[in-house]
């Protein structure tokens, strides 16, 4: 799978289009796409920055956008035209953020490129990611970006390589979809207008137009009833 078979460039903004017409191993795509980044120097704000908002080092802001208050922005980071940065989530060093995307509450984003409209919605880690043009990251959903021995990731790429990153989290194609409180393991490959839905854990690549669900059994039984303490002032006498 190359990358114009993952990403189409179809309403991107010039810049980004030059840059994934430069790229056919989606690979290189994450490995280069800090260089989208390297003009940004100090801090333009053109957009909204609400009060109770940190913003740290060199920060790129365009036109239209808002960053919420409780948001920590730490640059370099380049923010695009009309994006939303929602209240208390975290932009670490690196992430790119083209036209009109959205970054929900609480969300933590480290060393990622989210292309023009995609979301990535509350409680959610997305860390040495791609986001593809229109992709949704549902609420509570993880892209983790290390395995426990802290050695290379290997992606699945017409055939199994050695990514060469240690760090290497999920690239999701265009308009796809993860539901909420989806697990991707590093090196995760999801294809353009793929669907993923709640709960999965995935791993490898998953090819274009492709539904992905769980089933999971469910047993019930009678119980009996207890009554639970009411917990007023519980703590307080520790």
């Amino acid at each position: 799978m190359q990358v114009k078979d993952l990403f189409f460039a179809d309403d991107l903004s010039e810049k980004m289009t030059d840059f994934i017409a430069e790229h056919t191993s989606p690979v290189e795509l994450l490995n280069n796409f800090p260089s989208l980044i390297k003009n940004v120097k100090g801090q333009v704000i053109k957009g909204t920055v609400q009060e109770g908002a940190i913003i740290q080092g060199d920060v790129f802001i365009d036109e239209g956008s808002v960053v919420h208050a409780g948001v920590v922005i730490e640059g370099p980071i380049y923010i695009g035209k009309n994006v939303s940065v929602r209240p208390h989530s975290n932009l670490r060093k690196g992430c790119y953020l083209d036209d009109e995307v959205v970054i929900g509450h609480g969300a933590d984003i480290k060393n990622a490129l989210l292309m023009r409209g995609a979301k990535v919605q509350d409680g959610t880690f997305c860390g040495d990611s791609v986001v593809g043009r229109g992709g949704r990251v549902g609420s509570g959903t993880i892209l983790a970006n290390r395995k426990f021995n802290q050695t290379n990731i290997k992606i699945d790429l017409d055939g199994v390589r050695d990514s060469g990153r240690d760090f290497f989290g999920a690239i999701l194609g265009d308009y796809s979809r993860l539901a909420a409180n989806v697990v991707t393991s590093p090196g995760t490959v999801i294809g353009a207008y793929t669907w993923i839905g709640s709960g999965v854990v995935l791993n490898g690549t998953i090819p274009a137009d492709t539904l992905v669900t769980v089933k999971q059994e469910l047993e019930s039984r009678t119980k009996d009833r207890v009554d639970l303490k009411s917990g007023i002032g519980e703590y307080e006498h520790l």
